[in-house]
């Protein structure tokens, strides 16, 4: 099965950030990490992949009402789980229920990193991330 970006229904690329394999889409721009994968990005990066930042990928989440992206893995819809920010509104990510991944939309990988604290090093993987994808486009 090709992987299907869930937002927009194009084709999903593979691109290996250092040690870590993530699906791209060329057309929106969003990222596909498999379960774990956002924890290896940040160790690879030079951040730390124990953050409690990161429980949001235990919530259950609920069924967006206006869209229904599904899983690049087993079609099932993705979830959405919101992630509190200080003096902004809630940053709202997409989980699969079955736990095979996250489906972040151009430049939220980077917002939700940038909710991590200075020590956890996240900012070495937004850098990274901002060199290796490019500046998102305003559309």
């Amino acid at each position: 099965m090709i992987p299907v970006c869930p937002k927009c229904d194009a084709q999903l690329f593979s691109l290996r950030f250092k040690e870590v394999e993530v699906d791209f889409c060329e057309h929106c721009r969003g990222l596909w990490l498999d379960a774990g994968e956002l924890e290896a990005l940040m160790r690879q990066t030079g951040g730390s992949g124990d953050d409690p930042l990161l429980a949001f990928q235990n919530q259950p989440g609920a069924s967006p009402r206006d869209h229904k992206h599904l899983c690049p893995r087993c079609d099932q819809t993705l979830r959405e789980v919101a992630v509190p920010r200080p003096r902004a509104e809630a940053l709202h990510l997409d989980r699969c229920p079955r736990g095979h991944g996250l489906w972040f939309d151009a430049n939220e990988l980077q917002q939700l990193l940038a909710l991590f604290p200075p020590a956890s090093g996240a900012t070495h993987t937004i850098a990274f991330l901002n060199e290796f994808l490019g500046p998102v486009n305003a559309t």
